[in-house]
């Protein structure tokens, strides 16, 4: 829980900071959620605090309402066209050896492997040094206050949980693998940064974590704006 009046400080200090969604979940080419809603930046927040060449890497956006403040990263590249699923095997077939090379998908699932651990990787190291930005540098510059802020971690991907749901629930029951399912995956690797206490009780880190598919976010955030009837997503 937060004690520290962050909306009142980023109302007089932040407002230059303020961006759509669109911009701030653009990935240079496309947004992975298109809405006018505005939040703070946090990348453009951090450049302001740090020396440029020592810039904490960091959130794309931070939302402040009057019940919880939120970090918000948006990350494109989980969406895979070939799954194990879905791929064809057929396509594997090698013509000096006559047939389907099974070393060539076995290299192909370990490369897409790896560069999906980049990813949770690189939330990972997002949740942990935005945390330590809000810590030691933001919140040390805001005035006490009574009402007990929750800070949530907010992960927006490019995926649809509902494709994913059969390895949910197996993973949820303890059967199975669900080594494809990368909403559990993001959230087993962000499950030590939360409710965590130091040596004097004093609880540090996130209150809760939350992943989300582009297409739930989008419906949240319009829920919230007062549209109370599931729209049809405009996400990536």
């Amino acid at each position: 829980m937060i004690t520290k009046e962050l909306k009142e400080y980023a109302e007089h200090h932040w407002i230059s900071f303020q961006k759509t969604i669109t911009d701030i979940s653009s990935n240079g080419k496309n947004s992975l959620v298109n809405s006018n809603t505005e939040i703070y930046c946090f990348d453009d927040i951090c450049l302001s605090i740090f020396n440029k060449n020592k810039a904490s890497t960091s959130a794309d956006g931070l939302s402040i309402t009057e019940k919880e403040i939120e970090l918000i990263e948006f990350k494109s590249g989980f969406k895979r066209k070939i799954t194990k699923k879905s791929f064809q095997k057929e396509m594997g077939f090698c013509k000096e050896a006559g047939k389907i090379c099974k070393d060539y998908w076995k290299l192909f699932f370990k490369n897409q492997k790896k560069e999906i651990d980049e990813l949770v990787s690189s939330i990972r190291n997002k949740a942990v040094e935005s945390y330590i930005t809000l810590e030691k540098h933001i919140f040390p510059r805001c005035n006490e206050t009574n009402i007990h802020m929750p800070l949530k971690y907010v992960v927006v991907i490019d995926e649809d949980e509902i494709d994913y749901m059969e390895d949910t629930l197996s993973d949820l029951a303890g059967k199975g693998n669900a080594q494809d399912n990368h909403f559990t995956s993001i959230k087993r690797a962000l499950y030590r940064l939360t409710n965590q206490f130091d040596v004097s009780g004093t609880p540090y880190y996130y209150d809760q974590i939350a992943v989300l598919s582009a297409q739930d976010f989008y419906y949240r955030l319009q829920k919230r704006n007062g549209k109370s009837k599931k729209p049809t997503p405009e996400c990536v």
